[in-house]
């Protein structure tokens, strides 16, 4: 998993000089995909967790 993490995190810093723009790319489509999955699961895991 440690080696997955600088593969996940090195695609949006190349990105990140690029400025937002309101016309994504398929690169950048994944990622707000992938990020928004992440922060869907980690709020379900947390509301489970304060239950």
């Amino acid at each position: 998993m440690r080696y997955l993490i600088p593969v996940l995190f090195l695609p949006t810093l190349a990105q990140a000089h690029a400025g937002a723009h309101l016309h994504p790319h398929g690169i950048d489509v994944m990622w707000l995909v992938v990020v928004g999955l992440l922060a869907l699961a980690g709020g379900y895991f947390l509301g489970r967790g304060r239950k």
